[in-house]
């Protein structure tokens, strides 16, 4: 993301999913807990569709929603763990940096849309390197006027561990599109490579 890093709104950018590793490769890579799909499982894609795969649901869901279960290849895009501390200093986890970058986005939301919602909890977040970490942080929100009533929100945050972080967006999520997992609709990644370098409206 170095290159683009050096325009303006670069923050606004929808990384390209990018392979790290891949089940064609000579010798094994250490996989992460959250990559479980195996060759036994059906549909066994080639890494060119699961690319192709992936871009699709980047595209549909801005990085928000992916489902890693119909993954064999490793991505740039990867899950937070709530309780593994990568992020932060002890006796922290993640969840308690999560908690912070969810509040200040949801003030910031509150302030520009003369609202009220009180956050509550974080849901899920995916992420990437980026000149930084970029967080894509689901989480839920609760409306003051009736505690019963809670809607889920989405906050992209730029993180720095050096300078100060740049709250994106804060949003409510929008309603989610069907991404097809049939391996006849997944394309040639490779002829498609630039179709999801999109900024977001």
């Amino acid at each position: 993301m170095g290159e683009a890093a050096e325009f303006e709104g670069w923050e606004w950018y929808l990384e390209d999913a990018h392979l790290i590793h891949s089940p064609d490769e000579p010798k094994p890579w250490f996989k992460p807990k959250y990559v479980t799909r195996t060759e036994k499982d059906v549909p066994l894609r080639t890494t060119e569709q699961e690319i192709d795969l992936m871009n699709q649901q980047l595209q549909a869901y801005e990085g928000f929603d992916i489902d890693y279960t119909q993954f064999r290849c490793l991505f740039n895009y990867h899950p937070v763990d709530f309780n593994a501390k990568e992020f932060v200093e002890e006796p922290e986890t993640n969840v308690d940096l999560l908690n912070r970058l969810c509040q200040k986005s949801l003030d910031g939301y509150n302030q520009e849309n003369k609202t009220e919602y009180e956050f509550v909890k974080p849901l899920y977040a995916n992420f990437h390197m980026s000149a930084g970490v970029m967080f894509l942080i689901t989480f839920l929100v609760k409306d003051p006027a009736d505690d019963t009533l809670t809607k889920q929100f989405q906050a992209r945050v730029h993180y720095s561990f050096h300078y100060d972080s740049k709250f994106v967006f804060c949003r409510s999520k929008p309603p989610l599109q069907l991404v097809s997992t049939d391996e006849d609709s997944l394309g040639d990644a490779e002829k498609d490579q630039g179709w999801n370098r999109s900024f977001y409206g």
